[in-house]
């Protein structure tokens, strides 16, 4: 049985992280002005206690395919990732995220 408020705190640990993940992943994502390419790619992502980047999926297509490739590889060209908070248990973190790219 865990806490609840044990449970919050964890769930606002793994928030700010995340937040924290996709501001440095959004550094290495691709210009889509140029190509006219937009949608939503949903990624599932496992950051270990280090930061680094253990395994990363697309999980759901934006259906552009230069799109899926392009923001997994962001993904990937951003680790490693900030350590993992102590609030944050275990030996990684799994992540599902929707990342929307504008056309």
């Amino acid at each position: 049985m865990v806490n609840p408020a044990q449970g919050a705190a964890q769930t606002r640990a793994k928030d700010a992280y995340l937040w924290q993940v996709i501001r440095k992943f959004s550094q290495y994502l691709p210009d889509l002005r140029q190509k006219n390419e937009g949608g939503t790619v949903v990624l599932r992502f496992a950051i270990a206690r280090d930061g680094r980047l253990m395994d990363a999926s697309i999980v759901q297509s934006s259906g552009v395919i230069a799109l899926d490739r392009g923001l997994l590889e962001a993904l990937k060209a951003a680790s490693p990732y900030p350590p993992l908070p102590a609030e944050i248990p275990g030996a990684m973190v799994v992540f599902t995220q929707p990342i929307a790219a504008r056309r």
